[in-house]
């Protein structure tokens, strides 16, 4: 706001959305306020007017005064009530406001749902097959058209490409957040959506580009990922992913330190390491790691790195990066392009090639190298071949 010098705007339009409020929430509490006292008006006008007839009644003898007296405390009595209602009725309307807010989200049916004949999988360590997918967020948009990949277990796969392409898209469809519009996608030969979806998710490990910690301590969001683990599993996770050197020497309290309100008391890198742990305590048998290390620095990085590769054996993996330099020793390199793959090979094999994938690594080897050591494009175009052919 200061930067862009906005504040007399924001200011304005912030005015015109809680003068509305104000108006609104000042009728509702007239009307509130006239409420009560019309009913107790109204209730005092009918006791008056059954007190005046009375007294004619007792003139010529149809009443005597202990009847009346009687009649009215009846009255009373069930006035009170009322009154009452009265007075709750406005928080009664805001109750019943909420709870129509509310419980309009919990009927909401939602869209990836379990068929009724869905089965446990036993295992998700199998081949997998995306088997001409399309997807769409948005009707005549497609993300992702006629889609085809076969991936074999235990294969490490690395999705590459411009922003926008479908990578994330396609570990979404893989984990099952969303489903094809069209196509299958098979798990073991099966259609994945055969498979209830709790035992697809507790089989996957997610590292996302922006990790998400819960208010706590270190050891309280590690564990998040298998809750039954004990505190020497937590630890030895933290190992395995390279966190528990900065846990041990750099927080005060090591695992008992609180992260704060979504970890906010700790770096991007730091909450990285421990969103990576989290994965390897949860054991995953496949394993998606989207963007994770692009917002750190190199040595964060390089940890990263380390708890990846122990983390990715014997698993099947998935990792979507821009940086090129992290998915070098992947088995397969994809590059997505407009929702299809464009190529596909070991990084090697791209380079050789020198096509879209080669584009892509050279330009970005071209400009660390410029940032870092002020290399000119001369040098770096020959720099580039000395890559390629190597």
């Amino acid at each position: 706001m200061k930067a862009l010098q906005r504040e007399d705007q924001n200011l304005k339009e912030f005015q015109e959305l809680t003068g509305s409020m104000y108006h609104a929430s000042y009728r509702a509490a007239w009307l509130s306020a006239l409420f009560l006292p019309t009913v107790q008006i109204i209730a005092a006008v009918a006791l008056g007017m059954i007190v005046w007839y009375s007294g004619d009644q007792i003139m010529v003898g149809a009443m005597t005064i202990g009847g009346i007296n009687a009649f009215v405390s009846y009255l009373t009595f069930m006035m009170w009530p009322i009154q009452d209602l009265a007075r709750v009725y406005a928080e009664m309307q805001h109750s019943i406001a909420s709870a129509e807010r509310i419980f309009k989200l919990i009927d909401t049916p939602p869209d990836v749902h379990d068929k009724p004949d869905a089965v446990p999988a036993k295992t998700i360590l199998g081949e997998i097959e995306f088997e001409h997918v399309d997807f769409y967020y948005e009707d005549r948009n497609p993300v992702l058209s006629d889609f085809t990949l076969k991936v074999n277990p235990g294969e490490t796969i690395a999705l590459v490409g411009p922003t926008g392409g479908g990578k994330s898209t396609i570990v979404n469809l893989l984990c099952r957040f969303y489903e094809p519009c069209k196509g299958v996608i098979r798990i073991n030969g099966r259609d994945y959506t055969e498979y209830t979806m709790q035992s697809i998710h507790s089989r996957i490990g997610i590292v996302l580009q922006t990790p998400h910690l819960f208010s706590g301590t270190v050891r309280e969001n590690i564990r998040y990922g298998r809750l039954d683990a004990s505190d020497a599993e937590v630890e030895n996770a933290a190992k395995i992913a390279g966190a528990d050197d900065f846990i041990t020497a750099g927080l005060e309290k090591g695992y008992e330190q609180n992260v704060g309100e979504g970890g906010n008391l700790l770096s991007v890198g730091q909450k990285q390491l421990i969103s990576l742990a989290r994965a390897v305590l949860a054991k995953p048998e496949l394993f998606i790691m989207d963007e994770a290390t692009s917002s750190v620095d190199t040595l964060t990085e390089a940890l990263i790195q380390r708890g990846m590769e122990a983390l990715m054996k014997g698993r099947t993996s998935f990792v979507v990066a821009h940086r090129l330099s992290t998915i070098r020793r992947a088995d397969r390199i994809i590059v997505i392009e407009g929702g299809k793959i464009a190529e596909q090979g070991t990084h090697a094999e791209l380079l050789r090639k020198r096509g879209h994938y080669y584009r892509l690594y050279t330009q970005q080897f071209r400009h660390e190298l410029e940032v870092q050591y002020g290399v000119v494009e001369e040098q770096t175009s020959e720099v580039s071949d000395a890559v390629a052919a190597d």
